[in-house]
């Protein structure tokens, strides 16, 4: 399981993803919460997450090709430092008491677009850094630095919410991606396997065209593209949309609690990440995908009529637990089926399948402000059993494992 960390670089870019999950959890229980205090809107808190994975979805596979040419782990360190200057600046507009609405939605781009060249570059770089044998732990355990600081981020916007304000959260939040850029910046390992399609004059368009056509040709990893992106659209955005609005809006809690029951979140996604880490082997990962979204749209289904935090946080827990082995099972199904100088690609279509975010968080909001939270959630939650369901059902899910394990 813990094989990864013998490689020195692994163990700093595991350092890395983890202090950036940190701020990134900041962000996430504060941005939706300052929403809410300077709007009171549901449908702005769902625009808010939506412009942040709208590059994902625009950028798409170039952001692949982008990672397949250039190195690595020079993406890396700019794309963390632009999520200083990001934090930064709303820091700055905070202590000067000048924070609009625009302001958090347009630094919500800039956080978007940064995310849009971190993701594929952090999984793409892995096979450099560690052998074969030790990729599927590499990539759950790379799942892991993020959901343990789920936990500990969210539990420290809780208790800065409690106690601070905002000026606070943006200051640390900044201070902690200082921390990540310092480390991604000590990694070696530069992960320009696609190097030498820049050399040999491959255009931009022309890698970003091969990869499109390897997609088509394979057809396996557009089964993964649909699995995930019924994913993001019906389950990711609840966290940010529905959690805070159930908590503040229908249980009249302290607003604290907005990132204290992410904090469950991040322990279920820990759980589920280290059984993923401990498998030897995923005989039908595109059936196990569907398994375990069907399991998260009864939480979300069950956590709609909650009477309690108790009940949501338990509901949050299977439900971070079920999206992050998704999720895992998608990078790891990309990565250890493609070649190294297509990786970037591949994994690109997972940045395709995020931006779907931004559809999914404009119908969150849209459904919070017409039917109220409750009964919002409640339609998330059959939407994403009914389409998981259909799924697992259908061709797709055997063709991730079938079609994949002959490729």
């Amino acid at each position: 399981m813990f094989a990864p960390f013998a490689s020195r670089d692994y163990r700093v870019l595991w350092l890395a993803i983890f202090l950036r999950s940190a701020a990134w959890w900041l962000d996430q229980v504060a941005r939706p919460v300052l929403i809410i205090e300077l709007t009171g809107s549901a449908f702005l808190l769902g625009t808010v997450l939506a412009v942040r994975m709208a590059p994902n979805l625009i950028l798409g596979v170039f952001a692949g090709t982008i990672v397949d040419r250039y190195s690595r782990r020079l993406l890396l360190v700019l794309s963390q430092t632009g999520n200083v200057a990001a934090t930064g600046v709303m820091f700055v507009l905070l202590l000067f008491d000048q924070a609009e609405a625009w302001h958090v939605i347009a630094l919500a781009a800039v956080a978007g677009l940064n995310m849009a060249f971190f993701q594929p570059a952090r999984q793409a770089i892995l096979p450099s850094m560690v052998p074969e044998s030790a990729l599927r732990p590499a990539v759950a355990l790379s799942q892991t630095a993020n959901t343990v600081m789920r936990i500990g981020g969210a539990l420290l916007a809780g208790l800065l919410l409690d106690i601070a304000d905002f000026v606070w959260i943006y200051g640390a939040m900044t201070c902690i991606f200082g921390g990540a850029v310092i480390c991604t910046a000590l990694i070696r390992t530069r992960g320009e396997a696609g190097a030498a399609a820049t050399r040999t004059g491959d255009s931009l368009i022309r890698q970003t065209l091969s990869g499109i056509r390897w997609a088509f040709e394979t057809r396996w990893p557009l089964a993964v593209l649909a699995i995930s992106v019924v994913m993001f659209i019906f389950l990711v955005p609840y966290q940010t949309v529905f959690v805070p609005l159930m908590v503040i809006d229908v249980l009249g809690e302290d607003r604290s609690w907005a990132g204290y029951l992410l904090a469950f979140g991040g322990a279920g996604a820990a759980v589920g990440s280290l059984l993923l880490a401990g498998w030897r082997t995923i005989p039908a990962p595109g059936r196990l995908m569907s398994v375990l979204l069907i399991a998260a749209g009864a939480a979300l289904a069950a956590m709609s009529g909650a009477p309690h935090l108790a009940v949501i946080g338990a509901c949050v827990f299977v439900a971070a637990a079920c999206s992050t082995n998704v999720m895992s099972l998608a990078n790891l199904t990309l990565l250890a089926r493609t070649t190294e100088g297509m990786a970037g690609r591949a994994l690109s279509l997972m940045n395709i399948a995020r931006g779907m975010i931004l559809v999914g968080a404009l119908v969150t909001g849209g459904l919070a402000d017409l039917l109220g939270a409750r009964v919002g959630l409640l339609t998330m939650g059959v939407c994403l059993a009914v389409c998981a369901a259909l799924m697992l059902a259908s061709p797709l899910a055997r063709r991730v494992s079938e079609d994949g394990d002959r490729h």
